[in-house]
């Protein structure tokens, strides 16, 4: 520094202006490049957090039951950790979801009870808005149920015996009549469910009422049992408190094409009512439907879902241990099946998704998954 400062004071004006110009020229130089540099790092940062974020979100109907809560979290799981998109569900009643997915609102219906929508399903399938991806499980019942105590004490077998039994379900609101518990508000099944009843000469001895919500009918019904108050409700399966108390399923007329598309005809169209005659509701499997527009949002996943298939036995053995172990945070029991079921979910996703997948269950918090009742037969 001495030797420069030397060299400097020895220079002329002129030589001193040339060196200044020089020192100017090179410091805006390295300040271009370091802003250069600064702008390329931003650059790159900003693509790489666009990359992260650039998969849109698929949108998962919840339609506020067990099952499907297991299901979507289950879905979302593997969708999140294997394909990395985001998952958000979206709560709705059956007829929300109906125009929610024709406008391709939401893109997924993991558990489609078809047969309590059939025509908006036809149209929908005829018109390519939705497709169906197969079937997710086996087994989909729905029927009407009493507690089997009080079938046995009262000689209760057929939807026909409750016309002179009203009396032990009254509701407390109406005495002159009884009440029976349909499904929860907004559910596809309640316009069939009031035709059928109607049909069966019910309606004149019953109110029929809607709770607000699953974990309300879910209440009702337990009470009903701990407390041993006769009730009369709606049912369907897979459900954990199907299988946690004894109830006796309602004999109904053998299900039959025919009636079922006059019972169809009849909760969308209310002047073709009283119908003559009801049946059963048919006993078929859930299945998987998307919206159109997945087939370009998301291939890799569309092809994960149509090979997704729970399995009705799986699905009852996690229901139960749910149900035993009352947990309602759904992801315990989503970690429960990926980790008691890799060899069934293997076979739905590629290699490099299962790895990813492994990776994030052996991160994800530990469960009981050893329960000795539940443990694999």
């Amino acid at each position: 520094m001495l030797i420069v400062g030397r060299f400097y004071r020895r220079m002329d004006r002129a030589q001193k202006e040339i060196l200044m110009a020089r020192r100017g020229r090179l410091i805006g130089k390295v300040i271009l490049l370091c802003a250069m540099t600064a702008a390329l790092g931003l650059l790159l940062s900003t693509r790489s957090c666009r990359s992260r974020r650039e998969k849109p979100p698929i949108l998962l109907h919840d339609g506020q039951w067990d099952s499907l809560h297991i299901n979507n979290a289950i879905a979302t799981f593997i969708i999140e950790h294997g394909y990395g998109y985001p998952v958000e569900t979206v709560v709705q009643t059956a007829y929300v979801m109906q125009a929610s997915m024709e406008k391709g609102k939401t893109d997924v219906n993991l558990e489609a009870r078809r047969q309590n929508w059939t025509r908006w399903y036809e149209d929908q399938v005829r018109a390519g808005t939705v497709l169906s991806l197969g079937v997710l499980y086996e087994g989909g019942a729905q029927f009407f149920v009493v507690p089997a105590w009080v079938a046995k004490e009262y000689d209760i077998e057929t939807i026909f015996d409750m016309r002179e039994h009203w009396r032990l379900f009254k509701d407390p609101e109406t005495p002159s009549k009884g009440i029976f518990y349909n499904g929860i508000i907004g559910w596809g099944c309640n316009r069939i469910n009031a035709a059928k009843l109607e049909a069966y000469g019910l309606t004149p001895h019953y109110n029929i009422v809607s709770p607000p919500s699953a974990a309300a009918l879910e209440a009702i019904l337990i009470r009903s049992q701990k407390t041993r108050q006769p009730v009369f409700a709606y049912g369907w399966a897979p459900t954990a408190l199907m299988g946690a108390h004894e109830w006796r399923i309602l004999k109904e007329p053998a299900y039959d094409d025919e009636c079922w598309q006059e019972i169809i005809m009849a909760a969308e169209d209310s002047g073709v009512r009283p119908l003559a005659r009801a049946c059963a509701y048919k006993e078929i499997p859930m299945e998987k439907m998307i919206h159109r527009g997945m087939l370009n949002k998301a291939p890799d996943v569309v092809e994960m879902l149509k090979k997704m298939q729970i399995g009705l036995k799986p699905l009852n053995k996690v229901l139960a241990w749910t149900s035993e172990n009352e947990i309602r945070d759904w992801r315990k029991p989503a970690l429960y099946y990926l980790r008691q079921y890799e060899d069934e979910w293997k076979t739905w996703v590629t290699p490099a998704a299962y790895g990813k997948i492994k990776a994030a269950l052996e991160r994800a918090p530990g469960a009981d998954v050893h329960s000795r009742f539940y443990s694999e037969q």
